[in-house]
């Protein structure tokens, strides 16, 4: 179809099952009206189409009857809905596993600065695995109130062992956030052994769904402050947002087509095995690394399952320069950079690289790309930085 190898899939898939770009051609050419706001027909069932979404994405993870969904534009807001909407006070104490992506990290500094919250890192062993017995230690020191962690580390495919943190965090009665957005769709999950409060997840990452599109799971008696407000078709002459979940979180206008996409994807995640195809991709991809000189490679832990993402660095180039040279001599896409996930790269101790080369095959990825990247990493020419704009070569993310 195009030239590019694409191998950026953890920042977003792509492309997209062929049956999400149908399904919202034709949605938005045919039925993109306003869902929970009108009574006629084509709002009905644009309506209905949302519910219908709801109910596929509790299905996912076995939540029926355990939890609500509530729709966003993107995980971001999600994760800010649920940050915000504690009952923060001065002295609680949140803590992050130091795999947290900024949409964590960010919303809690804000509440720092807002409430002098305390936010502390979840401790890690010499492999970089979170040490759960140190861990258990520091929370009978400094009890925790709040609990983040990700499903999926970002950066180098970590699996966490989020049920496991949640469970101790449980005995001191601190509220549970999982970031599911490297997760859901990719990793099996069931809702009642997580021992989450909420779930947040994007679906453009590794639902295979759309920009535009994302949201939570709430455990059925969790209670979340609001903190966007507006329309959305419920009791508009009341001032204030509904008080019941999930209606209190979902305010403007909704992504109708956005949301027929997501649909389509979860339609399509029955008929795939996205782990079984990224591990076998990943698996190859650690095989055929070990032929290239200088090469580091920053993946999960020993023993600890690993996801479709993995880093590198090559020796005597930046990270942004090897990503800039294998986007112009070999039209292949990968990031480079911090992947907004600042804390883990101080333990990656990979400074002078300024960040890592992330590679995140995906479903539409083959073997014959995983050789073209070996190739170009083998042939790497720094004659080619000459011809690149400073402004990609001094950018980082």
């Amino acid at each position: 179809m195009f030239a590019l190898i694409y191998l950026d899939n953890g920042a977003t898939t792509f492309p997209k099952p062929e049956c999400v770009y149908e399904a919202m051609d034709r949605f938005a050419r045919t039925a993109a009206v306003n869902a929970g706001r009108g009574a006629y027909k084509a709002a009905r069932e644009a309506t209905a189409m949302v519910k219908d979404v709801k109910t596929a994405l509790l299905s996912l993870i076995d939540a029926k009857g355990q939890a609500e969904v509530a729709l966003t534009p993107s995980v971001t807001i999600a994760l800010n809905q649920v940050i915000q909407g504690q009952p923060w006070k001065e002295g609680m104490t949140a803590y992050v596993s130091p795999y947290e992506h900024n949409a964590v990290l960010r919303p809690l500094e804000l509440m720092k600065k807002k409430y002098g919250i305390k936010v502390l890192e979840l401790p890690l062993a010499d492999d970089l695995s979170i040490d759960l017995d140190k861990m258990e230690s520091l929370f009978k020191e400094t009890p925790p109130d709040f609990v983040a962690v990700s499903a999926v580390s970002n950066v180098t495919g970590y699996v966490l062992p989020a049920r496991e943190i949640f469970l101790c965090a449980k005995a001191y009665g601190a509220f549970t956030l999982l970031d599911a957005s490297q997760a859901l769709g990719l990793v099996r999950m069931r809702f009642s052994q997580l021992k989450a409060d909420c779930i947040t997840f994007a679906g453009h990452k590794t639902v295979y769904g759309p920009f535009g599109i994302a949201g939570l799971y709430i455990k059925n008696g969790v209670d979340l402050e609001p903190v966007l407000a507006g329309g959305n078709g419920i009791k508009s002459e009341d001032p204030e947002m509904p008080r019941h979940m999930p209606e209190k979180l979902e305010c403007a206008s909704m992504d109708s087509v956005a949301i027929c996409g997501l649909r389509a994807s979860l339609e399509w995640l029955k008929t795939v095995d996205p782990w079984q195809i990224e591990s076998e991709l990943v698996d190859y991809l650690l095989e055929r690394l070990a032929e290239v000189d200088g090469i580091t490679v920053y993946k999960a832990p020993p023993g600890a399952m690993q996801a479709g993402v993995i880093s590198i660095n090559k020796e005597g180039f930046r990270a942004n320069e090897v990503a800039a040279i294998l986007d112009h001599q070999c039209d292949i896409a990968v990031r480079a950079g911090h992947h907004c996930a600042g804390l883990i790269h101080r333990h990656l101790d990979n400074k002078k690289y300024d960040g890592t080369i992330r590679i995140s095959p995906g479903v539409f990825n083959t073997k014959e790309d995983i050789d073209a990247l070996i190739e170009g990493l083998k042939t790497i020419d720094p004659e080619v930085l000459k011809s690149i704009d400073n402004s990609i070569l001094r950018g980082n993310c």
